[in-house]
C-alpha cells in the first residue's frame, strides 16, 4: 500500500511539499479546497499508473523558477521495507515506477471522458476504450493483434492496389506476367524490342503514307535525241545539191559584170537576184511594167541598162528560183536542230531519275533493288563523261556548218565542201548504248515499285503490323518482366501476406468470441448490479459487439424499464449522475472481475467519485467503496467535498480503525498535506462554532470569524426546536421570537430578559466588539457562554 507521499516539488500548487510524517492508511481520505491541489494528487497516481510523464511535466508550479520537479512515493506491504518501494520522478520520468508487488486503478474525470461519455456523447474512442479496460490485459492483447493484423492487412492491400496502379499499370493478365519466365539474355532482347518497334513505327508511317506511296511516280525511260545528227547530214546533203542547167552565156556574162563592178564577190549574185525584184511597178490595173528609173540609185534605166537586166534575167530564171527556194527553205528548216540540246535532256533526266528514287527510301533497304539503284547510278556516271566529248564535238560541228551555210545560201546553185560527222556519230553511238543500258535497269527498278505498292494493299499491311505489335507486346513483356522483377516478388509476397491475413483474422475474431462470451456476460451482469445500487435501478446495460474497423469492440447498450434507448438519446434519458454512476460502476465491475490475488495488490484512488450524487448514491458509494477496501490492498478517496468526507466519517469512522484523513492545506509557500482532525470533519457548523468560542475564551486563538449574536440564534433554534416546532413559532426576527416564546410560557420572564439583554450586547454594532480591546471581548463571551451553558433552559 501507499505508505506516504514524502516528497512534491514544483507540481502544480505543490511548490515545495514536504510530507513524510503524513502517514496513508487502509482508507485513506484525502481532503483539499479547490484549487489547493486535489487534482494535482490525482494526476501524480495516473501519470504513475500508466507511466507517462507528460500531464507531470505540464504541471510545473507557477511562477516556474526553472527548479527541478520530484515526486517520492513510498510503497510497501506488510513486512517490506518502505524505502525499497519507493516510486520516484525526477528529470521529466518516472526513474523508479511499482513494483511488481503493487499496482494501481485509477478512477478520475480521465477514466470517465475516456471509457464511458465524452462530451456526454458515446463516441467509438469511448467504445474502444471501453472494450480494452472490459476486456483486460489478455483479452486487449488478442483484439490488438487483430488490430495489428487488420492495419497489415490494410497496408497490403494499399501497397498491393499502388503498385496495381504505379508499377503494374497497363499489364494486361497480371498473374500470367507474375508467372512469366524472366528472360536470361536482356540487351538482346532490347535490342529486338527496338528493332520491332522501328519496323512496326516504319511500317505505320507506310501506312499512313500509302496514298501518297501509290501516287509516287516511277521511272521515265530516256529517248536519244539524234535531232544533231539527223539535221547534220540533211543539211549536208543540202550543202551537196547543185543547178546543172543554167544558161552558160548568160552565166558567164554575169560573172564577168560581177569581176569587172563588185568589189566584194561573195553574195553578189544572190544580191543581183533581189534587186531585180525592185525594177517593177505597179500599172493600177494589178499588172506590172518596168519602171523608169532604178529604185536603189535612182538612175535612169537606159537600153543599155536594159540589156544587162535581160542578161540578169536570164540567169535567175524560174528554175534558179526554185532551187534557190528548196536550199533556202530545207537550211531554214534544218538549221535549227543544230543544238546541243541533248545535254540539257540527258542532265535534267538524271536528275529527275535520282529524285524518283530519293521518293522510295523504302526500297533502298531492299538488296535487289538497291543493286539496281546502284547500276542506274553507274550508268548514270558514265552518261555523265560523255557530255563534255559531246559538247566539244557538237559545238565544232556546229560552228562549222554556221561558216558554210552562209556560203550556199550566197551561191545555192553551186555544190559546197559539207561537214565530217564522224566524231559526233562515234559519241553519238557511245550515248544510244549507255541509255539502252539504262532503260533496262529503269524498267527493273519500275518493277520493284510495283511490287512495293502492292504490300500497300490494306490486308497485307495490316497483316504485318498486326505480326508486329504482337511480337512487340511479346517482347516488351519480357524486358517489363525482368526489370520489374524485384516488384513482381514484392507483389507476389502481398498476396501470399494478404492470403494468410484473410484467413487469421477471422480465426482470431473466433477465437476472441469464444473466450470473452462468458466473461462479458458476467461483467456486464457485475455492472447492471452496481449501476443499480448506486441509484440506477430503471436502467439495464446490454452488451453489444462491433466488428467493423479494424478490430472488434465491446460496447454497452441501454434500456430504461425494457426499452432500447438509441445512442443518440443517451444524454436525454441519462442524468449527470445517472451517467457518472455508470462510469462508476464500469470502473468497480473491473475491480471486481480481477484474480483475487491482483485485486489484494491493488491500490484504488477514486478522485471524486460522488461528484453530483444525491445522499443515497453517495452512501451507496460509501458502502461499496468500503466492501472493496476488504479485498485491495488500499482505498484512497480524493475530495473536496468536506460534507462527503464528514458523510462517510459519521457512517463508517466508528466502525474502523483504519481510516484516516489528510488534508491539503496551503499557506505563502504553497500546498502542503497534513494529517486531519477526524472529529473536525464530524462536527456540524453549530459544533464548531462552540469550539472556536471556547478557545476564544481559553486564549488558544485571538481571531474570531464567528459572530456570537448568530451562534445565539443558532442555540434557541437548536435548544427550543420541539417547542418552536409545536407552536408554530415563525417570527422573522430574533427579539419576536424571544417574546413568542415567553408568551407561551417558554422561557421565563427573567430568562426572556437576559436574551434581550444578550442581543442587544452581542449586536456586531456594540461598543464590546467596535472596541479594540481584545480581553474585554474574551471577558464578554465568556459570560455568554456561562448563560449560554448554565442557564438559557425551558421554564419550569
Amino acid at each position: 500500500m501507499l505508505k506516504r507521499i514524502s516528497t512534491i516539488k514544483n507540481i502544480g500548487a505543490f511548490k515545495d511539499c514536504n510530507a513524510s510524517p503524513v502517514a496513508f492508511d487502509k482508507i485513506t481520505l484525502v481532503y483539499g479546497r479547490n484549487t489547493y491541489g486535489k487534482s494535482t494528487l490525482g494526476d501524480i497516481f495516473a501519470s504513475l499508473k500508466s507511466g507517462n510523464p507528460q500531464n507531470l511535466v505540464a504541471r510545473k508550479s507557477i511562477p516556474d523558477d526553472q527548479s527541478p520537479q520530484k515526486i517520492e512515493m513510498g510503497f510497501a506491504t506488510n513486512g517490506e521495507n518502505e524505502g525499497q518501494g519507493k516510486a520516484i520522478f525526477r528529470n521529466g520520468n518516472w526513474t523508479n515506477g511499482l513494483r511488481a508487488s503493487h499496482s494501481l486503478a485509477v478512477y478520475d474525470d480521465g477514466f470517465y471522458h475516456s471509457h464511458v461519455f465524452t462530451a456526454r456523447s458515446l463516441t467509438r474512442g469511448n467504445k474502444e476504450n471501453f472494450s480494452n479496460f472490459v476486456l483486460g490485459e489478455q483479452g486487449v492483447e488478442k483484439a490488438q493483434l487483430i488490430e495489428v493484423k487488420s492495419q497489415e492487412r490494410g497496408q497490403k492491400n494499399r501497397r498491393k492496389t499502388a503498385m496495381e496502379k504505379e508499377v503494374f499499370s497497363g499489364i494486361e493478365g497480371l498473374q500470367d506476367f507474375l508467372q512469366q519466365t524472366v528472360v536470361e539474355d536482356i540487351n538482346g532482347t532490347k535490342e529486338a524490342l527496338e528493332k520491332a518497334r522501328q519496323d512496326y513505327v516504319d511500317l505505320l508511317k507506310q501506312k499512313k503514307q500509302s496514298t501518297e506511296i501509290k501516287a509516287r511516280s516511277k521511272l521515265s525511260p530516256i529517248s536519244l535525241d539524234r535531232s544533231l545528227i539527223d539535221g547534220a547530214e540533211a543539211i549536208n546533203t543540202v550543202l551537196a545539191t547543185q543547178l546543172e542547167n543554167q544558161h552558160e552565156a548568160a552565166k558567164a556574162e554575169l560573172e564577168n559584170h560581177i569581176k569587172r563592178h563588185f568589189t566584194k564577190i561573195e553574195g553578189a549574185e544572190q544580191w543581183i537576184q533581189q534587186g531585180l525584184g525592185y525594177i517593177t511597178r505597179d500599172k493600177g490595173n494589178g499588172d506590172k511594167e518596168i519602171a523608169d528609173n532604178c529604185a536603189f540609185c535612182g538612175q535612169s534605166l537606159t537600153p543599155e541598162v536594159n540589156e544587162l537586166l535581160d542578161i540578169y534575167k536570164q540567169c535567175f530564171d524560174d528554175q534558179y528560183a526554185r532551187h534557190e527556194g528548196f536550199v533556202s527553205s530545207s537550211l531554214k528548216r534544218i538549221r535549227p536542230q543544230l543544238t546541243l540540246n541533248l545535254l540539257q535532256t540527258l542532265t535534267t533526266h538524271i536528275e529527275q531519275t535520282d529524285l524518283v528514287i530519293q521518293a522510295y527510301p523504302e526500297l533502298s533497304e531492299q538488296p535487289e533493288a538497291k543493286t539496281v539503284i546502284d547500276t542506274i547510278k553507274a550508268v548514270h556516271q558514265k552518261i555523265q563523261g560523255q557530255l563534255d566529248p559531246l559538247r566539244a564535238v557538237g559545238d565544232g560541228v556546229i560552228e562549222k556548218f554556221n561558216e558554210i551555210i552562209p556560203l550556199k545560201l550566197a551561191g545555192p546553185d553551186k555544190a559546197v565542201a559539207t561537214v565530217d560527222l564522224d566524231d559526233l556519230k562515234a559519241v553519238f553511238d557511245s550515248i544510244g548504248l549507255l541509255t539502252t543500258a539504262l532503260n533496262t535497269e529503269i524498267a527493273t527498278f519500275n518493277q520493284h515499285i510495283e511490287a512495293f505498292k502492292a504490300t500497300l494493299e490494306n490486308g497485307p499491311l495490316e497483316q504485318q503490323l498486326a505480326t508486329l505489335k504482337e511480337k512487340g507486346i511479346a517482347l516488351g513483356k519480357d524486358v517489363q518482366r525482368y526489370e520489374k522483377n524485384d516488384a513482381c516478388i514484392e507483389y507476389q509476397q502481398l498476396l501470399t501476406d494478404i492470403n494468410s491475413l484473410e484467413r487469421d483474422i477471422p480465426r482470431l475474431r473466433d477465437e476472441l468470441a469464444e473466450e470473452q462470451n462468458t466473461y462479458l456476460a458476467q461483467y456486464f451482469d457485475i455492472i447492471n448490479r452496481y449501476f443499480r445500487a448506486l441509484g440506477s435501478r430503471d436502467f439495464t446495460l446490454q452488451h453489444g459487439t462491433n466488428n467493423q474497423g479494424k478490430k472488434p469492440v465491446n460496447y454497452f447498450k441501454v434500456q430504461f424499464r425494457g426499452q432500447p434507448v438509441a445512442e443518440a438519446d443517451l444524454d436525454k434519458v441519462f442524468s449527470e449522475s445517472d451517467r457518472r454512476s455508470l462510469g462508476l460502476a464500469i470502473f468497480l465491475s473491473s475491480l471486481d472481475s480481477m484474480e483475487p490475488a491482483d485485486l489484494a495488490r491493488t491500490v484504488v484512488v477514486l478522485d471524486d467519485p460522488v461528484t453530483s450524487f444525491d445522499d443515497h448514491r453517495v452512501g451507496q458509494t460509501h458502502s461499496k467503496l468500503v466492501e472493496l477496501a476488504d479485498r485491495c490492498e488500499q482505498i484512497i478517496l480524493l475530495s473536496h467535498f468536506k460534507e462527503g468526507v464528514a458523510n462517510f466519517l459519521n457512517v463508517h469512522g466508528f466502525s474502523r480503525t483504519d481510516v484516516r484523513v489528510i488534508e491539503i492545506i496551503r499557506d505563502a509557500q504553497g500546498s502542503k498535506l497534513q494529517v486531519a482532525d477526524a472529529d473536525a470533519f464530524i462536527k456540524s457548523a453549530h459544533q464548531q462554532n462552540t469550539d472556536e468560542l471556547i478557545d476564544f475564551v481559553e486564549r488558544r486563538t485571538d481571531k474570531l470569524s464567528c459572530k456570537p449574536r448568530v451562534y445565539l440564534e443558532d442555540v434557541i433554534q437548536i435548544r427550543f426546536a420541539k417547542q418552536i416546532r409545536a407552536h408554530a413559532i415563525t417570527n422573522n426576527t430574533l427579539s419576536e421570537r424571544i417574546d413568542a416564546l415567553k408568551t407561551h410560557g417558554i422561557l421565563s420572564a427573567d430568562i426572556g430578559q437576559q436574551l434581550h439583554r444578550w442581543r442587544n450586547e452581542l449586536n456586531p454594532e456594540h461598543h464590546v466588539w467596535l472596541g479594540d480591546d481584545i480581553e474585554n471581548q474574551r471577558n464578554t463571551v465568556a459570560e455568554f457562554l456561562e448563560f449560554v451553558f448554565h442557564q438559557l433552559i425551558p421554564a419550569a
